[in-house]
């Protein structure tokens, strides 16, 4: 792989015997956290100091190694979309995410490639469009007023001075917005599965039966029987709910596919959807809270323009 890019003219830091890169990225966050400043909105430098150093020396484009594992760094906007319009179905995820993280991630949209992938994009995308995301702003009305409130309650119960959380609270309104968003009428018991796919997240998962990998297999199972319980009830109930996950079960029963590979294909994208907005969400929405703390008169700023358009 790397003899293939070099002769394309892509270079990048010579990888040591076994670890790669890996000495070379330590050294450099070590030395990122004896000079880091709190003054400094650059958070990828902060955090990703190897990164840039790279780029001043190989440019936008170079290749590094993570123990065997082969890594291409892409900084350029047009060759990144690109590669994200790319058609051909060679190019795809890398295998060791299924391998590795297979009980976590599953078999679909996040780890598949080829055809797999493009018909899962196919299903999936269209019901996270701007329109229909819209269509969700009551849930995540919903959610908000619940954080908010308990957020109150401390308040009245502490005094005006109260440590908040942020990190973790800002984490289970996202949970609940996806609960709610996934599963409808029955987010409570969604709730439940993401609270395992939490714990399963914390945990590497391999072939060899030690007992951190028993564990983890158990979560799994926990995790495929909670779901296919919910869709059960919803089946028996009758009832249809405009949910995402009433969007997988119709997608579902429209492909020609085993009853197993039917459960694989509903509880892989129900475990998608919750990973895919679980760390994107409450990430930036922390940022976003941090920076308005630091910055008082940015709030007035935000509070004008929110009145404005509301």
């Amino acid at each position: 792989m790397r003899s293939i890019l070099r002769k394309q003219g892509i270079s990048g830091p010579p990888p040591s015997f076994l670890q790669g890169n890996i000495k070379e990225i330590k050294n450099s966050q070590s030395k990122a956290v004896k000079n880091s400043s709190t003054n400094t909105h650059n958070c990828v430098a902060a955090l990703f100091p190897f990164f840039e150093q790279w780029r001043n020396k190989y440019c936008q484009v170079f290749m590094f190694s993570l123990f065997n594992t082969q890594i291409l760094h892409v900084y350029e906007p047009e060759v990144v979309r690109e590669i994200a319009t790319c058609t051909s179905l060679d190019l795809g995820k890398p295998s060791f995410q299924q391998r590795e993280r297979g009980p976590l991630l599953g078999h679909f949209i996040l780890t598949s490639n080829g055809a797999v992938c493009t018909y899962n994009r196919k299903v999936l995308a269209p019901e996270l469009y701007m329109d229909k995301v819209m269509g969700m702003v009551g849930l995540i009305m919903e959610s908000i007023k619940t954080l908010l409130n308990s957020w109150k309650s401390m308040i009245e119960k502490d005094g005006e001075i109260v440590d908040i959380k942020i990190d973790e609270d800002v984490r289970s309104f996202s949970e609940d917005v996806i609960s709610r968003a996934c599963f409808g009428s029955n987010y409570i018991k969604g709730e439940e599965i993401f609270l395992r796919l939490r714990a399963l997240q914390e945990k590497d998962c391999e072939y060899i039966p030690t007992n951190h990998n028993r564990n983890a297999w158990a979560l799994e199972k926990d995790v495929r029987n909670l779901i296919l319980k919910v869709v059960s009830d919803r089946k028996e109930s009758s009832a249809y709910e405009k949910d995402l996950l009433q969007m997988v079960l119709e997608v579902a029963k429209n492909i020609k596919l085993s009853k197993e590979a039917t459960d694989n294909f509903i509880v892989d994208n129900c475990k998608n959807i919750y990973l895919a907005g679980y760390e994107t969400t409450p990430v930036p929405a922390v940022w976003c809270l941090l920076l308005l703390a630091a910055n008082p008169d940015w709030q007035d700023q935000v509070c004008n323009e929110i009145f404005e358009i509301c």
